[in-house]
């Protein structure tokens, strides 16, 4: 996709006829217009080449591009990162790549979920795995020393812990059930996978269409609860704190180390119609210096396979 710019002459003009008049001489005027045109065609040129890379995905990753896309187009003046908001998600943005929409998809699941009975367009696609931060639970009224089990948490969202000890209610925040943190807190166990979708059925809930309306709900509400990344969290410096789980605090350095186990992956995803600039960016996203730089933000780099 190119940005263009519209009779770049037409300011030009204007230009030249300020000049005789200031001049009172045309031929003077004349050689100044020569040496505008050159430059004003110069600059026109590069800024009608520059071509934007549009990325969908889920609201943590599409917060983690937009936090590195300035500083790639500092180095890369001819290419402009385009992260979309609001976010699409993972299934939104798989989607959107195989319409041509957008160039990168950025995912926490690479297929598309429920899987569609022809899959022809995503056997195409180009699967990168990229980083991991830690899923956290948290909430409004959530301090830096509350300690949950994994057994209370099951409860929260089963609705048979429904206080919390000074007898506030709790407000869960639910997803629907194609969200991709829905899909991994359902994956913890058949205990939290009953419970999940027992809360995503049930009235009354507070509801988030996607994450940053989840990240929004559980700051704002009174009494939440709900899982959220722990990179998007710190990419925007929120104040949300993250519970310890079974005594264990959520960390890059936990998750490294396997003594906390919920996570949420982002994978790099494009297809055949991918440009060219696109590939580069991803070479640049999982580069050893960016992936140094961003796990001060929560993210460290996904196990392969």
């Amino acid at each position: 996709m190119k940005t263009c710019i519209i009779d770049p002459m037409h300011g030009i003009r204007k230009i030249w006829w300020g000049l005789a008049l200031l001049s009172g001489c045309r031929e003077l005027a004349r050689r100044w217009l020569f040496l505008l045109t050159i430059i004003c065609f110069t600059f026109s040129d590069s800024v009608m080449a520059q071509e934007v890379i549009q990325v969908g995905g889920t609201g943590t990753g599409t917060l983690l591009i937009r936090h590195l896309s300035d500083s790639y187009s500092k180095l890369h003046p001819d290419v402009k990162v385009n992260p979309i908001i609001p976010p699409m998600g993972s299934n939104g943005s798989l989607r959107a790549l195989a319409a041509g929409a957008i160039q990168i998809a950025i995912v926490t699941f690479p297929t598309v979920y429920p899987a569609p009975s022809k899959s022809e367009d995503a056997e195409l696609n180009k699967v990168v795995p990229w980083v991991r931060t830690p899923l956290i639970f948290t909430g409004r009224d959530i301090g830096s020393t509350t300690r949950l089990s994994l057994a209370q948490v099951t409860d929260i969202y089963s609705g048979r812990l429904a206080q919390w000890p000074d007898s506030r209610q709790i407000r869960l925040i639910t997803r629907t059930e194609r969200e991709s943190d829905t899909r991994i807190l359902r994956a913890i166990s058949q205990e939290m996978d009953a419970a999940v979708m027992a809360s995503v059925g049930r009235a009354g809930m507070p509801f988030a269409e996607n994450d940053l309306d989840n990240q929004q709900l559980l700051e704002r509400t009174a009494g939440s609860f709900g899982a959220i990344g722990l990179g998007q969290l710190l990419l925007s410096d929120s104040t949300l704190k993250p519970v310890s789980l079974d005594g264990i605090l959520p960390s890059t350095d936990s998750l490294q180390n396997d003594t906390y186990r919920i996570e949420k992956p982002l994978y790099l995803v494009t297809n055949k119609a991918s440009s060219p600039a696109s590939l580069e960016f991803i070479k640049y996203l999982k580069s050893a210096d960016i992936v140094k730089k961003i796990r001060r933000y929560g993210f460290i780099p996904l196990k392969q396979d």
